[in-house]
Formats: C-alpha cells, structure tokens, sequence
C-alpha cells in the first residue's frame, strides 16, 4: 500500500488531475474541497497533506492550526497563488512544512511530496534523545522530566540533526541539505523561523540555551552550561 496524501483543494480542475498523477506516481489520493471535509477525513490516518489556503468554508490556516492541536499530524505542503515572502514566513511560523506556489510543474510537487515522506519516516523510526531531553518517535513529543510539548515533523528533522552531533557546530548550509534536501537557501528566512521554533519548544521542557547560535558559523546543541558564543 502507497503513501496516504489529503488534498484540501476546492478547484476541481487541478484536484482531480493532481490526485490522479499521484495515483499514477503509486500513492493514494483522495480529496477534500472544503476544511470541514478535512476534518472529517483525518478520521483516517494521512501521511501528508497537501493545503490550499482559499477554500470556500474558511481559510486553509484554520485547518492547519488544527491540525497543530492534534497529537499527532502529517507534515503539510502548503500548494497556493499566494506567494510573497510574508505569506511564506506566517506559514512556516504557523507549522507548515513547504510552501509551493500556483502555478507549479507537478514534477516538482511529487519530489518535494517524496522529501517530506523520507524524512518524516526517518523521523518516525528513529528514537532521538540527548541528555534529559527525550522525543518520542511516534508523536512527536519533546520531554524532559514531566514538561512536555509537540514538534511538527520539520522541527523534528533539525532537532534529529544537532542530536547527531551535541557539541558540534552545525552550519546552515548542513541544515539545509538534511533536513530540507537544498543547496541554497531560498529568500525567504525559514531555517531561522523554525530555529527559533525549535528554540521556544525547547525552553518550554527544559529552561536554559540547549540551541545556540555560534557567530558567523551556525548552530550548536548542548549543555545549557557550555558555551560557544
């Protein structure tokens, strides 16, 4: 059985043909116009889910700040028109995993849809921990002690990243290639969005500067003690 993929798109003229090239790639493609349909449908588990934001009900960031509550949530590919670097920094902000605008060559759309699955399932099969700090593999949760709070996927991709190498500096451009599988750092800042993401979700378990920013070089994960500034 293929990969499991949501589309919440109303346009029918660019659902149903994209739903139908994903079953031809071998994934399963079903869709919903509206973001109470989605709802409805997470009753079953998604692998991904690929999100317009102009649906006719409500905003699609409705349905993603939904699915932030859940326990668990698939990654999401935001597929909209609107495309300036705000819109593209609120959504990476709000959760969201990638950012593809309309139009877009669905070549592209399956290798990014292709990403997001390899990482999230390497997420999922791997147990990452470092010190007192815990993520459970399965749902996300970051704990230390008895404090704890939910990672989207992306988030922990990086986190999986620093567990690899405490104590080393991690440099952007490592970032970048790991976790989003790029060479160049498009214009818009969402490293840093979900950096500093990350940053809040660990002081929310565990108070003290685990991630640092080490001058002109990158990023180190370590001891709140240690520094490297």
């Amino acid at each position: 059985m293929g990969y499991r993929i949501l589309i919440v798109e109303d346009e029918a003229d660019l659902s149903v043909p994209l739903a139908e090239n994903l079953k031809d790639d071998g994934f399963e493609a079903e869709i919903a116009p509206t973001v109470e349909k989605a709802r409805q449908s997470l009753i079953s588990h998604w692998d991904l889910v690929i999100l317009d934001l102009m649906l006719p009900d409500m905003p699609g960031e409705t349905f993603l700040n939904y699915l932030k509550q859940q326990t668990t949530y698939p990654p999401v590919l935001i597929l909209t028109a609107r495309g300036t670097v705000q819109d593209k920094l609120s959504l990476f902000k709000q959760g969201c995993d990638d950012y593809l605008t309309k139009p877009f060559i669905y070549e592209e759309l399956r290798e990014r849809v292709r990403a997001l699955l390899r990482r999230s399932q390497r997420v999922t099969q791997e147990h990452l921990s470092f010190e007192d700090i815990q993520l459970d593999p399965t749902t996300f949760k970051l704990a230390a002690g008895s404090l704890t709070t939910i990672l989207t996927p992306k988030e922990a991709s990086i986190l999986k990243l620093f567990f690899s190498a405490p104590g080393k500096v991690v440099s952007r451009k490592e970032i970048l290639e790991n976790v989003w599988g790029l060479r160049e750092e498009p214009g818009t800042n969402f490293i840093g969005v979900h950096l500093f993401n990350l940053r809040r979700k660990l002081n929310e378990v565990d108070r003290g500067a685990w991630l640092q920013t080490v001058r002109a070089s990158g990023f180190v994960f370590c001891k709140p003690e240690a520094s490297h500034l």
